[in-house]
């Protein structure tokens, strides 16, 4: 009888001992999924990484539209879907005043529906047969929900699925929150730094609007080239902040009425790496610094700071260098007339291969040839 009983315990001993190990290589795993600060990225990584543990068919996340906590029931607001995967619509907002769904956001618990078919909510979740109700719920507030339905085995969802499902939302919802917060730190930032750009542009003539034009000149081009909305944000960015460094070149210089002196052009020159030094404190702006960095680069390596050559070069720049020369082109300047567009576009052909990619040029023609031409006035 003792040995019996020692055994049942030692059984005991190694499951729950492989439950704590589960739970701790998928605390491991989420730190790692979840690490980035971007909301797309930690949506994505949650539906997939929810239904593979659960072994689901279908799985959604939805973010919660105010009004905020305290919940009350019917006056929850919309909750839109994020991301998913499966038997739902990406496209589908639900209404969070739904008395299962109110229920679950008000009191932060996961709870379970095993057969729609003998349930009052059924028509509540069109498609499903069973549903998996899970809050995201951060440090400070619940951002949304988590649906899981219908498991791979056609079992019902046991008090394990539901544990595992805790700590993965958990996890998943601090990590939103942090990209939120993140997010809104930066959009500050970001902001006070453009009304910098503005402020320079402003403080002289020459300048006025190029910001805004080579942003809407980048884009046109990387979109002709398939970036994602993802790459183009960053390409945005870079476009947007691609000045910042003149605000330390004199006025004097940025103004004078005339030729400029070799040694003023040095200085002009500088603005890049001043603009990588002012902007240095973004650590998750890798990229578009070096954007920034390398936008004065030539594409066969012999001008810029930096001595970088073909593909060396980043796309960023090499995309913001044609954007960024052919408005300088077609802009007066204070030390020569602007030229037309025709004009511009036959230089910038003559220097593709030499000062720009050959494949940027054609991706920008192909680009403003489709605008109309009052785009360019």
């Amino acid at each position: 009888m003792e040995k019996h009983n020692a055994v049942n315990d030692l059984h005991l001993t190694v499951r729950e001992l492989s439950n704590v190990y589960e739970e701790l290589s998928l605390l491991y795993k989420l730190s790692e999924l979840f690490s980035t600060l971007n909301v797309n990225d930690i949506c994505e990584n949650l539906v997939n990484e929810a239904a593979a543990t659960i072994g689901v068919k279908t799985a959604a996340v939805l973010f919660l539209n105010p009004p905020p906590p305290p919940f009350t029931k019917g006056g929850m607001g919309g909750l839109y879907t994020r991301a998913c995967k499966g038997n739902w619509d990406k496209n589908r907002v639900v209404d969070g005043g739904l008395e299962p769904i109110a229920n679950v956001l008000e009191h932060g618990k996961p709870t379970a529906f095993c057969k729609l078919d003998a349930e009052d909510t059924m028509n509540y979740f069109p498609g499903l047969e069973s549903v998996l109700l899970c809050p995201l719920v951060g440090k400070g507030k619940t951002v949304g929900l988590l649906i899981l339905a219908d498991k791979l085995s056609e079992d019902e969802f046991y008090s394990n699925d539901v544990k595992l499902l805790k700590i993965i939302s958990t996890q998943a919802a601090m990590a939103i929150e942090n990209a939120f917060l993140y997010q809104e730190i930066e959009d500050l930032l970001l902001g006070t730094i453009k009304s910098f750009v503005k402020a320079l542009e402003a403080s002289t003539q020459w300048t006025a609007g190029h910001t805004e034009r080579v942003t809407i000149y980048t884009h046109g081009i990387a979109a002709e080239m398939g970036f994602d909305e993802k790459q183009l944000e960053r390409l945005r960015i870079c476009s947007l902040l691609h000045d910042i460094g003149k605000i330390t070149i004199p006025r004097e210089i940025l103004n004078k009425k005339g030729k400029l002196e070799d040694e003023e052009w040095v200085e002009i020159r500088k603005h890049p790496l001043v603009g990588v030094t002012i902007l240095s404190g973004l650590k998750a702006f890798d990229d578009i610094l070096d954007g920034i960095r390398y936008h004065h680069e030539h594409w066969d390596g012999t001008k810029g700071l930096f001595g970088l050559k073909g593909k060396d070069i980043p796309l960023m720049s090499r995309i913001l260098a044609v954007a960024d020369a052919f408005d300088a082109m077609t802009s007066d300047r204070p030390y020569r007339p602007k030229k037309t567009m025709d004009e511009t576009l036959k230089e910038m052909l003559e220097l593709s291969g030499k000062q720009f990619e050959p494949a940027v040029v054609k991706a920008f023609q192909k680009w403003i040839n489709r605008q109309h031409p009052a785009f360019l006035l």
